[in-house]
């Protein structure tokens, strides 16, 4: 790839505004009842037990409840629980249940439904979000080992009470993530149920998908909350780029997120400026590094000289616009504000002495390798390769069709790739022990630290929440000094919305307000 300097790139930056003329319909109107919101595309699999990507959780979430829920500043707030309390260092668990709720089935809900769709959950192949946040409930490894089928940890008191015995302190166990469903509606509809009906307690309850196309829903007759604003959702595939920009401009969907590649065209562009909402992310991003593929990533000098080479505040302010944030750790500062991690600077001085010091001076020895991204992330990873070319590390920027990029990271087939991660729920420890606990399945390029190991298991069981924020603090930095990934700047989520919907429309989590 021939270099381009940091300064050049960036100040190029601003002739993205001509891709497209200015909108001719800013102030569209959700059709008559209708709500259509454009998805880049369509996840593979809408099936609520084994959900483990963000897109397909954004779907999901307008169908389907969890025993907690998060408000758009980041609250826990009851859900189908309306009370949990801890007993012994978190341990055990006592839930209470909302009485009155009935699935798109028409079965009323109960605690023996809570039960059975751990169980269902735990019956799933491969990894997902259920399956780790149920990973210390008594039972959990008899299960995934189908040596059982009943989950012993899980006891159904009554109709509408749940206990929760964990092996060990799991203080975070309300707030993850479940989709619960009718598990007797699913087992007679067959395996591939969750292509023709919802069975979950949602605002909305699925009508129809076209694979790859659309997913169409429809608000639920047995909804608790009242009225819902429309009557029908559609969610439709626009494809990368600026195709959901333009589909919007021409009226034909009524909610768009911005690609990252699209986001400087679409904030210059004052026509766009009533329909433009965003909010924070409670993300973190990163590029991860194989040093099982590429052996300099073994040593943390060479990490560090690729991190010291990337100019944050200065992609956050030309390149995001402004509406980006620099994280200097893993947890989003909203979650964790660590006093205790040093800036992410910008120094090619401090990189260029730390590649000489590991034996690579001007990267030389070091394996050339490929960086893999998704298309709308091209434009934000030339600048990171171009910058580690310009000091002669052999980078080489790959752009990977989305479901093959996806599949091949989650195995860790590459040798360095873009990785990001989305609170489920509002605590640290969604970022910490998920991703870089030695025996998390979601750890990203196999780190493990048993100090770090130590400290989360320690914060599983602090009640105090000044006690386990200094935990979660040390955790961090034990993270940062070793630096397993890199950190990159989190721009916030911008969207496209017609006057239909209202600014909170997005959320820090990446899920839509649909009630």
């Amino acid at each position: 790839m021939p270099a381009v300097h940091r300064r050049h790139f960036l100040g190029l930056l601003g002739t993205a505004a001509a891709l497209w003329a200015g909108p001719s319909a800013v102030a569209n109107a959700a059709v008559a009842g209708a709500l259509r919101i454009g998805i880049k595309s369509l996840p593979a699999s809408l099936n609520p037990l084994t959900v483990n990507d963000l897109v397909a959780r954004q779907i999901l979430g307008s169908m389907y409840e969890s025993l907690t829920s998060i408000d758009p500043n980041g609250r826990v707030l009851p859900g189908l629980a309306l009370s949990w309390d801890a007993e012994a260092q978190a341990t055990r668990w006592r839930l209470r249940l909302r009485d009155g709720v009935r699935f798109h089935t028409g079965r009323p809900f109960t605690a023996r439904d809570v039960k059975r769709t751990f169980e269902a959950a735990l019956a799933t192949e491969g990894a997902n979000f259920a399956v780790l946040a149920l990973s210390k409930v008594q039972g959990f490894r008899e299960l995934r080992e189908r040596t059982a089928t009943d989950l012993r940890g899980v006891t159904v008191v009554d109709d509408l009470t749940l206990e929760v015995v964990c092996d060990e302190p799991c203080a975070t166990f309300p707030f993850a993530r479940f989709n619960i469903l009718d598990t007797q509606a699913i087992a007679e509809a067959g395996p591939a149920w969750y292509r023709t009906m919802s069975a979950g307690t949602g605002p909305y309850r699925l009508t129809g998908s076209t694979e790859g196309i659309r997913v169409d829903v429809e608000a639920s007759s047995h909804w608790r909350g009242g009225a819902l604003p429309f009557e029908r959702v559609s969610f439709l595939a626009t494809g990368i780029g600026n195709d959901g920009i333009t589909l919007f401009n021409d009226s034909q969907i009524d909610f768009s997120f911005v690609d990252t590649d699209a986001l400087r065209a679409v904030i210059d562009d004052p026509g766009f400026k009533r329909a433009l909402i965003s909010c924070p992310r409670m993300q973190m991003r990163a590029v991860a590094l194989d040093p099982r593929r590429v052996r300099a990533f073994g040593d943390v000098r060479v990490r560090r000289a690729m991190s010291l080479l990337i100019d944050r505040e200065a992609m956050a302010e030309r390149f995001f616009r402004g509406v980006a944030r620099v994280h200097n750790g893993v947890v989003p500062p909203a979650l964790l504000a660590n006093e205790r991690l040093e800036s992410l600077a910008y120094d090619p001085d401090a990189a260029k002495a730390l590649l000489a010091e590991a034996g690579h001076p001007d990267g030389r020895g070091i394996e050339p390798f490929t960086v893999n991204v998704l298309p709308e992330y091209r434009r934000e990873f030339v600048y990171y390769v171009s910058q580690w070319n310009n000091h002669g590390i052999p980078a080489k920027l790959v752009i990977a069709p989305r479901q093959e990029f996806i599949a091949r990271s989650r195995r860790r087939d590459y040798d360095a790739f873009l990785f990001g991660w989305t609170a489920t729920y509002p605590d640290p420890m969604n970022f910490l022990d998920e991703l870089f606990s030695s025996r998390s399945r979601f750890n990203p390029v196999g780190w493990s630290s048993p100090e770090f190991d130590g400290l989360v298991e320690k914060a599983m069981a602090l009640a105090d929440s000044e006690q386990r924020a200094a935990a979660y603090k040390e955790a961090e930095r034990i993270v940062m000094d070793d630096l397993p990934l890199i950190p990159l700047v989190v721009p916030d989520y911008v969207a496209l919305r017609s006057n239909a919907l209202s600014d909170n429309f997005i959320t820090p989590f990446g899920g839509m307000n649909f009630a």
